[in-house]
């Protein structure tokens, strides 16, 4: 079954029938908010309806009000759902049936004019059974082969209504559906149209129930995308939508073989042809004890459920197997069905739509098994939630009760019933959750009651009407022998507030989540020694607001089995599990677990995970290796460096041993040990950092720098002083020991304007150890700073003695830290809570040697964030910082490690340091960073090898560190890889026919990336043009508007003169355009200010040969896109361009004022478009005597000077507007005021 097509199907149909129907009703009169004019309304005469100056029946006018009605009531938006889904239902219903011959091809086409059989039997005078008035309408319109539509309509309609599987499932339509049968139902394309040549649907996918599954998985999917754009609570009508996702195959097989099938193996024990059927069975831990074993006398007995069905793919599964089992104890086919459906099986959807497609997909699957049901005398017990209790229309309960149980109820009965009906009031909001507080005598009563009302040959309509009510809380106050459920997943932020409130005083071990409401609500439904089996996200394994629900599982209950499940089981989901529990006190109990994940959370296709999970049940020691995993595989291999995936006869009261219950069953008794030390927050405070809003955040180049508080230490500090930014720590990227200090928040006056996202205020402005809470990989932990505030996303955790600073982070970022913190919760989140659970033991006599090591680490980390710009202490670029010290430094280390690899001492003779040598400087740089890393490299692995060493995980645990692991040289300078350029004898890289370069695999080396090093070279030169920095001094110089004339003075550099651009504008232009400042010439003075005369032409030689293209290339094409890459898109130089980059200056921000366009206008543009003309005038002064070649000269001159005169247009309106702006409202805003006149940022 190729879901895709499905999907595209199903979505097609919606929009199709969505638009025919919308279309339809302004034909009637409606507007596009629903209202209606006077005179659009019909009007009721003696004998018929006049509407629009013609004349209709009466039913035509009761349709229309009832119409108008519904669209009040519920919107027209909502009426154009109602509509468009009715009809898809039940055309699809009716294909389905006809794919398997359980009805007349009725939507077929009779010809080649697209005249359905229905029709074209009608006009040979076979109508459907229909009522009188009807017949006649039919009759009337078959005169007029020109309404084949209308002909249709009522045909179809009337069909529905006396075909038994469609009419007992999908009910009667709405009086007027009819009225919006779309005009374009029949045309070519149209959804009729698609039923009948659709490719996305095999013959095949018609006969399989799971068909009628992912149609309406499919079918609300858009419904479910707009729900979850407008955010917030979700309305009682869209929680089906919001909550609805169809379970493959495989796991509802898996959750029904081994509740159900587990069941019946466990009364029948020599039973085997039936287990060797069921491919996902899987052996218990242990053999269920005979005292634990859930008796049951016959079949019948046998109550199983699915309280949230959905369309019915779970029903349907336990159907397929009940079946086999009344097979195999040798009940015929129809006695097998009709016990399955009035004995065994029950269903309960909160959506009425869902109810009837489970209905209609276990009657299909009856009819599959025995045609003769397809007359629907025996249904399926598949309810939905009642209509609220109306006491305008039906008065009391208190006084309907009698008149429903005869007189037989008394006081008792009827109080626990009134509460039942109150409840029900939100049966549209709360669904199967719902607890009916029932005694066994009113239960009994009410059982009794229904069963008779049932027997009667006529039911008052008053009666008939409540059954449904009555259903339901018999259903929801069962005990059943077997529970499976894919329930609805919906987070406590979503609930509405009758929601909330119910499962906050109801579900309390469960509250977090409406997916663990249900499991806990199984397990009270389920009856001793039952089983019940569920898929839900795996969050309720690890989060501590579930540590209640885990607890009360391994004290109360048996984990039989659990598959923990890798994203792609729903798509682009967050995982799932799926577990099978018995309702059996034994905390003493083994069960069998099945990893099919890895923490990095990468997303499987689903049918690789059946894969997977197959071959893990064939051959209980399949390892597999996820990391080399892609979805283009054709088949999961054994691999012997693969994960373990079966962990079987784990104890579940082993996870006791664990911070908060955590349900870690692939976790060893030595690493679970490892938490009987000192609880870290016994010793630091791991917190929450503050959640003020992004509204409230800026990168800090954004900002001016004279803004930022760096002296604030207090909170009183803050209050008194009116600066407004603070330096702040959000997180990051994966990074040890130091940086990710990238943003500012606003926190003037403490904190004025965000008090209400303040969380932890004792620890703000402090030095805290802080890390990237949201991550899909390794925990990191880096330093903070004084002054500092810490944004939820990186956390805070505060250390209360200063001398264990240190030796804290070293624990934190090493392997055992990260094994305890997997432990507790393989997810995304890195938690305060876990992190505080970490248990650390201090070990004295090492204590200064891993302080050291740290220290060291910290100053590798340090040097390399403050080499970028980005960095807010950026000093200057690492190839202007490479000194003779540098050279010396690097000299002295080659001397150690040749020592150090051969016990030899030698002596290498320095010669003179190169310093106007760009190329020396750049081997220089290489050397010393290739040494940092490798020293931080064999840091790490030494601070893994000492806690390894104190925790005794040895047998565990290895020190080893990847290199891309070493969290230095990160902004693309180095790439860590194992692949080696193919060259011949004569040094020469051979490449393929195509010219791509051939390679081959090795050892993983350091790979540098000569052109990014430059590239960052190139964003200082301009920095320094801008004023942003200087060659004579470390750090930022102009970040603030209006500098001085100080600021901008030219200054002197090794007794060369620099000068600084004078309005902060430079064009990114070709050398022809005839500006002295344009960037690439600006860039080849640097180069002679910060180098040296002598050798400018060899070295500007030796960055366009890094480049790979020409400094004016790489300005002209690449340089913007590079910078706002470097600024995370928020970029300090704003690109002025024409449209298609004939003419583009940046602007340094920082310095612009109301009067920078006008400056680029006049100064720049004008001045362009004036040389442009110039260029066109030389060639026209002999343009009959022009080449070919300057002929197109011409034409790409005249096409520049076009775009740079339209450009002047728009510029000239901007400049006119004299725009300024305040740095502190942000990049995204400002750039925002300048409109098409500025590059986009995306």
């Amino acid at each position: 079954m190729d879901t895709n097509k499905i999907k595209r199907f199903a979505t097609e149909a919606r929009n199709i029938l969505k638009t025919g129907i919308a279309a339809k009703i302004m034909t009637l009169g409606f507007d596009r908010k629903g209202n209606v004019a006077e005179e659009h309304r019909p009007q009721l005469m003696q004998g018929g309806t006049l509407w629009n100056g013609q004349f209709y029946t009466e039913g035509f006018y009761h349709q229309w009000m009832s119409l108008f009605n519904r669209v009040q009531q519920k919107g027209i938006n909502e009426v154009y759902e109602e509509a468009a889904y009715t009809w898809f239902n039940r055309l699809c219903a009716i294909r389905i049936l006809q794919k398997n011959n359980l009805c007349s091809p009725v939507l077929q086409y009779a010809d080649a004019a697209r005249t359905p059989v229905i029709v074209d039997q009608a006009r040979q005078g076979h109508l459907p059974p229909m009522k009188e008035d009807f017949r006649q309408r039919v009759i009337e319109l078959l005169d007029d082969d020109t309404k084949v539509t209308e002909q249709f309509a009522l045909l179809i309609t009337a069909w529905c209504h006396d075909n038994p599987i469609i009419n007992q499932c999908f009910g009667s339509m709405a009086d007027y559906t009819e009225l919006l049968l779309p005009n374009n139902i029949l045309t070519e394309g149209g959804f009729v149209d698609m039923l009948n040549h659709t490719e996305f649907i095999t013959d095949e996918d018609f006969q399989s129930p799971e068909l009628i599954g992912w149609l309406y998985q499919f079918y609300i999917s858009e419904r479910k995308d707009e729900v979850f754009a407008k955010k917030g609570k979700f309305e009682a009508d869209e929680i089906p939508a919001a909550t609805q996702i169809f379970t493959p195959n495989w796991i509802v097989k898996y959750m029904v073989q081994n509740t159900v099938g587990r069941i019946y193996l466990d009364n029948n024990p020599y039973e085997t042809a039936l287990q060797k059927k069921w491919q996902y069975l899987v052996e218990p831990s242990e053999k269920t004890p005979a005292e634990n074993i859930l008796r049951y006398e016959e079949l019948t007995d046998l109550k199983v459920a699915d309280l949230a069905c959905g369309s019915g793919h779970i029903l349907n599964e336990c159907f397929d197997l009940l079946y086999d089992l009344y097979i195999a104890e040798g009940y015929g086919r129809g006695e097998a069905i009709e016990n399955i459906f009035q004995h065994n099986l029950t269903g309960v959807d909160i959506d009425n739509r869902a109810k009837q497609l489970a209905t209609f997909a276990l009657l299909l699957k009856a009819c599959q098994k025995d045609a003769s049901f397809a007359d629907a005398h025996c249904l399926p017990h598949v309810l939905a939630m009642p209509k609220p209790w109306d006491e305008e229309q039906n008065g009391l309960v208190r006084e309907f009760l009698p008149h429903f149980f005869l007189g037989q109820e008394n006081q008792t009965h009827v109080n626990e019933l009134i509460a039942c009906f109150d409840l029900m009031q939100h049966a549209d909001s709360l669904g199967s959750i719902m607890k009916f507080e029932l005694s066994d005598s009113t239960r009994l009563l009410v059982k009794q009651t229904v069963e008779y009302w049932h027997n009667q040959n006529f039911i008052p309509e008053a009666i008939r009407v409540q059954l449904p009510a009555f259903e339901l809380i018999l259903a929801l106050t069962e005990k059943y022998h077997a529970l499976v459920m894919n329930p609805p997943y919906m987070g406590a932020g979503s609930m509405n507030e009758v929601l909330s409130k119910y499962v906050k005083n109801e579900y309390k071990d469960s509250k977090g989540d409406l997916a663990t409401v249900f499991v806990e609500m199984m397990g009270q439904r389920s009856s001793i020694h039952g089983r019940y089996a569920f898929i839900i996200p795996p969050s309720w394994m690890f989060l501590s607001n579930f540590e209640s629900l885990r607890r009360n599982i391994i004290e109360n209950q048996t984990i039989d089995s659990l598959l923990h499940l890798s994203r792609g089981v729903f798509g682009a989901d967050f995982g799932a599990s799926s577990a099978v529990i018995s309702n059996t006190k034994n905390p003493e109990a083994c069960g069998t677990y099945f990893r099919l994940v890895e923490r990095t959370f990468q997303e499987f296709d689903q049918k690789h995970l059946k894969l997977l999970f197959e071959k893990t049940l064939a051959n209980h020691d399949f390892r597999y290796y996820f990391k080399g995993y892609t979805k283009d595989v054709e088949d999961i291999v054994y691999s012997e460096n693969g994960a373990k995936i079966y962990y079987p006869n784990v104890s579940q009261s082993y996870f006791k041993e664990l911070p908060e219950t955590v349900f870690s069953y692939w976790v060893t008794k030595a690493i679970a040990n490892s938490f009987n030390n000192i609880r870290l927050d016994t010793i630091s405070k791991p917190s929450k950092g503050m959640m003020p809003g992004g509204n409230f955040l800026r990168f800090y180049w954004e900002i001016s720098t004279k803004n930022i508080a760096l002296n604030i230490r207090t909170h009183e500090q803050s209050l008194n002083s009116d600066l407004k930014w603070y330096l702040y720590f959000k997180g990051g990227t994966f990074r040890r020991w130091f940086g990710n200090l990238e943003y500012v928040v606003d926190y003037q006056h403490d904190g004025e304007r965000v008090k209400a996202g303040d969380r932890n205020p004792s620890i703000y402005f402090k030095n805290n150890i802080n890390w990237s809470k949201i991550s899909s990989g390794l925990y990191s932990a880096r330093i903070g700073k004084e002054g500092a505030l810490y944004d939820d996303a990186a956390c805070q955790c505060y250390v209360y003695d200063r001398n264990n600073y240190t030796y804290i982070l070293a624990f934190l970022n090493t392997k055992v830290a990260q094994q305890q913190l997997w432990c507790q919760s393989p997810t995304f989140n890195y938690i305060s809570s876990e992190i505080s659970a970490c248990s650390i033991i201090i070990e004295n006599e090492i204590f200064n040697n891993i302080t050291s090591i740290t220290s060291q680490n910290i100053s590798i980390s340090k040097e390399d964030w403050n080499s970028h710009e980005t960095s807010w202490d950026f000093g200057t670029n690492p190839l202007l910082a490479v000194d003779e010290n540098t050279y010396i430094d690097n000299i002295n280390h080659e001397i150690e490690q040749h020592e150090k690899e051969t016990g030899e001492h030698i002596c290498i003779d320095s010669t003179t340091p190169e310093l106007d040598n760009l190329e020396w400087r750049m081997e220089q740089y290489k050397k010393k960073w290739e040494r940092m890393f490798n020293q931080l490299h064999e840091n790490e692995e030494e601070l893994n090898r000492q806690f390894i060493d104190i925790y005794g995980l040895q047998d565990e645990l290895t020190p080893d560190v990847p290199l891309d692991e070493i969290t230095i040289l990160q902004q693309g300078e180095i790439k860590i890889t194992d692949q080696y350029q193919l060259t011949d004898n004569n040094g020469n890289i051979i490449s393929d026919s195509k010219g791509n370069r051939l390679t081959t695999s090795g050892d993983v080396y350091i790979d540098w990336q000569d052109d990014v090093i430059i590239k960052q070279l190139i964003s200082y030169a301009v920095g320094c043009m801008m004023g942003r920095y200087r060659l004579d001094k470390p750090g930022l110089h102009i970040a603030h508007p209006e500098p001085t004339a100080e600021e901008i003075a030219p200054y002197s550099y090794h007794g060369r003169k620099y000068e600084i651009d004078d309005d902060g504008i430079l064009p990114l232009m070709n050398s022809d355009c005839g500006f002295s400042d344009n960037a690439p010439l600006r860039m080849a003075d640097f180069v002679r200010i910060a180098f040296g005369e002598e050798t400018q032409v060899e070295n500007l030689n030796y960055m366009e040969q890094c480049l790979g293209k020409t400094l004016e290339q790489y300005f002209v094409k690449d340089f913007w896109k590079d910078h706002k890459k470097m600024y995370q898109n928020r970029p300090i130089y704003w690109l002025f361009a024409s449209k298609k980059g004939s003419f583009q200056v940046i602007v340094y921000m920082h310095r612009m004022n109301a009067y920078t366009v006008e400056r680029i206008r006049a100064k720049y543009l004008l001045p362009f478009i004036e040389h442009l003309e110039q260029e066109i005038k030389k060639f026209d002064m002999h343009r009959a005597e022009l080449t070919t070649k300057e002929s197109k000269q011409l034409q790409t001159l005249q096409k520049q000077l076009d775009e740079c005169r339209e450009y002047h247009e728009r510029l000239q309106v901007v400049a006119e507007q004299a725009i300024s702006f305040d740095l502190d409202d942000g990049v995204v805003v400002n750039y925002a005021k300048f409109g098409d006149v500025l590059q986009k940022i995306k």
